[in-house]
């Protein structure tokens, strides 16, 4: 992971995961939250880096 690395993917993650929970007003739980927030933080990281072309 080349953008933000591992350590920001759980904060941004976690409070990701966090703020979807309370926008979709559902209860998973915060373990989940955090997996499912470093999930997209990884794709978007992904996706990004492959097309803004960053290497």
């Amino acid at each position: 992971m080349t953008g933000l690395g591992w350590f920001a993917a759980i904060i941004v993650g976690g409070i990701a995961g966090w703020i979807a929970e309370k926008i979709m007003k559902s209860d998973m739980g915060l373990i989940m939250n955090i997996v499912l927030g470093i999930l997209g933080a990884v794709v978007a990281n992904f996706l990004l880096t492959l097309i803004t072309g960053g290497t």
